[in-house]
């Protein structure tokens, strides 16, 4: 996978950058499709804003935060992004699991009325 950093307004130190790479590149353990993760670090009045970008096999997601510390900037940009993958990969797997026109056996109707007509003819 493929992380790019850009930084406007805002210089990141070698190992924030390390650290980024790092965390983002756990999106993969989450879900094999991720391809590419771009990072957007801008300071504006003295609030960091982080906008990640992530590009998959069929899907594009986005996911950004504002905060004055710019390691919780991150992290909650990057918390955001986790839960969207693992959304994603749950609705793969649900269209996977599932095939139209066979039934699924746990929402067997149950035929309340079977009962009944067997008390009534035994009478």
């Amino acid at each position: 996978m493929r992380v790019e950093i850009t930084q406007r307004s805002v210089d990141l130190s070698d190992g924030t950058r390390e650290h980024m790479e790092t965390r983002l590149l756990k999106l993969r353990k989450f879900f094999d499709g991720v391809l590419e993760c771009h990072v957007f670090a801008d300071l504006e009045r003295f609030i960091y804003k982080f906008e990640i970008t992530v590009h998959g096999t069929g899907f594009d997601l986005f996911a950004e935060a504002h905060d004055q510390d710019l390691h919780a900037a991150f992290e909650s940009a990057a918390d955001k992004m986790e839960r969207q993958v693992k959304k994603v990969k749950e609705k793969i797997q649900d269209r996977r699991v599932r095939k139209p026109g066979i039934p699924d056996p746990e929402a067997e109707e149950v035929d309340e009325f079977s009962g009944l007509t067997e008390e009534y003819e035994g009478t």
